[in-house]
């Protein structure tokens, strides 16, 4: 998956440590650190911390901490497919059929959104149709 240098507080930055971005606070699109921050990072999703790089100093605004470059990847999210179309390995476009279905993933995946199946976790119904639920990354 693509890899992407952030920054993250000193307490935080440790090889394999997990963190869900929930939203994006205002403040921080007023920082000049923006674009190498937060401004790189997608709300909804969780990534993993792959390597840490040599801290330069930087603070945050909001919570004054130092900040320290790390290289992260997202992790695969779970959600529904429509069972025709789970297959391990495939890219599929994704487009909310399971809207209303309770692990539908409209929170984080726009539809029309492309989306690789990485694993098959097990089959469920709702509404009277058959959905997959998956491990996927979006592309």
């Amino acid at each position: 998956m693509r890899r992407v240098v952030t920054l993250i507080s000193r307490e935080q930055a440790v090889t394999g440590h997990r963190f869900r971005v929930v939203a994006v606070p205002a403040e921080c699109r007023a920082c000049k650190l923006y674009s190498v921050c937060m401004g790189r990072l997608a709300p909804g999703l969780t990534y993993r911390i792959v390597s840490v790089r040599q801290s330069m100093g930087q603070r945050c605004r909001i919570s004054g901490s130092e900040m320290v470059p790390v290289v992260v990847e997202p992790c695969p999210l779970v959600g529904l497919v429509p069972a025709h179309k789970a297959l391990e390995g495939v890219i599929v476009t994704f487009e909310g059929e399971c809207a209303g279905c309770e692990g539908c993933p409209l929170d984080v995946v726009k539809p029309g959104a492309k989306i690789k199946i990485l694993k098959l976790l097990g089959r469920v119904e709702c509404r009277g149709r058959p959905f997959a639920v998956v491990e996927f990354y979006v592309l």
